[in-house]
């Protein structure tokens, strides 16, 4: 028996830490995949010490670093707000004042909603589809709608040239920001540049 005493010691630990890794599994795991998650976004790190204790500065879900978490999200990120409902015409409003006919009444519109299996860390994310909305003899004339989303989603700029969905653009944001749409016009040589603040 006194030779099976060593033995017995020196398999406590292995069998003690074995066992305490097996119960503490699930939020081991979700540690290593958030200390990944923040260094692949480029988080800075420290590891300090013998006992390699290793420090995350807190992440601000307003302001990351590193890239957007996917599927294309973005802060409100020094834009200029633009009251949600409402909508400019730039190049409606130059034509008015040199013409007495009406530009085509076009407007930009959208709707959001929260959907919760697109969450991210911290990232509360909203389906959000942008369309037009206007007398339809005006829609008609439109031969695409380029908008022009925050800088800092994937594919910023998209076309959309689908009548049938009103020149609808489906995309998915964590972030409130300032929308842009250059609505290309049959007979018109300038887009109408339209905003929307896009708030949820």
């Amino acid at each position: 028996m006194k030779d099976w005493i060593p033995l017995l010691q020196s398999l406590i630990w292995p069998v003690f830490i074995a066992a305490a890794a097996y119960r503490l599994r699930r939020p081991l795991r979700r540690f290593v995949e958030s200390v990944n998650t923040r260094v692949e976004q480029g988080d800075p790190f420290e590891y300090e010490g013998p006992g390699g204790i290793i420090r995350l500065p807190p992440s601000s879900p307003q302001h990351p670093s590193g890239p957007e978490p996917r599927p294309g999200a973005q802060p409100l990120l020094n834009t200029e707000l633009v009251p949600a409902g409402s909508e400019t015409a730039s190049a409606d409003s130059a034509d008015a004042a040199d013409s007495d006919e009406p530009g085509p009444q076009i407007y930009v519109a959208h709707t959001a909603r929260r959907d919760k299996s697109l969450d991210r860390e911290n990232y509360r994310y909203h389906r959000v589809h942008v369309f037009l909305e206007g007398d339809d003899r005006d829609l008609d004339r439109v031969t695409k709608v380029v908008y022009h989303l925050h800088p800092t989603f994937y594919d910023p700029v998209r076309t959309v040239t689908d009548r049938a969905t009103n020149f609808e653009l489906r995309t998915s944001a964590w972030g409130m920001f300032n929308l842009r749409a250059r609505v290309h016009v049959e007979d018109r040589e300038e887009p109408l540049t339209l905003q929307r603040y896009l708030n949820f």
